[in-house]
């Protein structure tokens, strides 16, 4: 899996001092195959997508990638002129210090739990010297760690980032005096993460940590293709890098798309609707949550509005 795949990665937080994706029933199969072929082919690209139904002021969804690269923090005109028009701001979840200090303590097993006896004495040793030696994560502070949590630490830049573009949004959409409403609160990410099978969070991160250095060396695949506005090939990407070397990991990566992008789909659907009803919304989620047939602006245009790709 790249690293970090766009809508996976927690929107805040850190772990170990590191910030750490109705038809008719008499015309269901033709109708929904041809649904599936209209949506593939439309959701495909595009990061800017404007939301919107007569007599209602038009809203606007924006894929993010949660990274600092400069390239992605110089947002298109077309994105700022966006936020410009919105009424409020919708992040995936809110950045503050209070939620990444929640966050941390959510990484932590219970008293009487290691990640050692969880993984196993054949995986543990590799997991802890990559986190060791790349992450600056002592062993100690490893051997605490939830499955899922040393997952996400493996899937983050070995060097400390800076502010990443979820972060810069709510800081303009502040300034601008915007109020910040969160599709999601902590608890419910923190429990979209929890609900992946402890089978499936201990296989990934025990082959995040074998193949690490693919993993790293596709972070500037991830960021031209997200540049590219190429929803799918970032979805490609972060199925390919660790399930095309180990194609057994395939039902491991369904249970973590499952939990962290769809479901959070369908709830995030619920959230924004009423304030699509209202009009003037600019809400701002990992890119992936935009990606095809279940992606937000598909599932939207199902619900009867019109969703259009903008040029940023």
């Amino acid at each position: 899996m790249s690293p970090p795949p766009p809508a996976l990665a927690p929107a805040t937080g850190s772990c170990s001092r590191r910030t750490l994706l109705r038809w008719l029933p008499g015309l269901l199969p033709l109708a929904h195959a041809r649904a599936r072929a209209f949506v593939a082919t439309t959701f495909d690209q595009g990061l800017l997508w404007r939301i919107q139904r007569p007599g209602i002021a038009a809203s606007h969804l924006f894929g993010t990638v949660h990274l600092d690269d400069a390239r992605v923090l110089e947002m298109p005109p077309a994105v700022h002129a966006a936020l410009d028009e919105a009424r409020v701001f919708l992040p995936e979840l809110r950045a503050d210090a209070e939620s990444g200090r929640r966050f941390e303590a959510a990484t932590q097993l219970p008293p009487g739990q290691s990640l050692r006896a969880l993984s196993g004495e054949a995986a543990y040793p590799l997991i802890a010297a990559v986190l060791a030696t790349r992450y600056g994560i002592a062993p100690a502070a490893t051997n605490r760690l939830k499955p899922w949590a040393a997952y996400l630490a493996l899937e983050q830049p070995t060097r400390r980032q800076g502010e990443i573009l979820d972060g810069k949004l709510q800081r303009l959409a502040v300034q601008r005096g915007l109020p910040v409403v969160p599709l999601e609160s902590l608890d419910e990410q923190i429990a979209s993460l929890e609900a992946v099978p402890l089978p499936s969070q201990l296989a990934l991160f025990e082959a995040s940590a074998r193949a690490h250095d693919e993993q790293l060396a596709a972070i500037d695949e991830l960021l031209a293709l997200y540049l590219a506005e190429d929803l799918a090939g970032l979805w490609r990407l972060q199925r390919t890098v660790l399930v095309g070397q180990a194609p057994a990991l395939r039902a491991a990566h369904d249970d973590l798309i499952e939990h962290l992008l769809l479901r959070r789909n369908a709830r995030m659907v619920e959230r924004l609707l009423p304030h699509l009803r209202q009009g003037g919304a600019f809400a701002a989620m990992g890119a992936l949550h935009l990606h095809g047939e279940q992606g937000l602006p598909a599932r939207l245009a199902r619900l009867g509005w019109s969703v259009e790709r903008r040029p940023a």
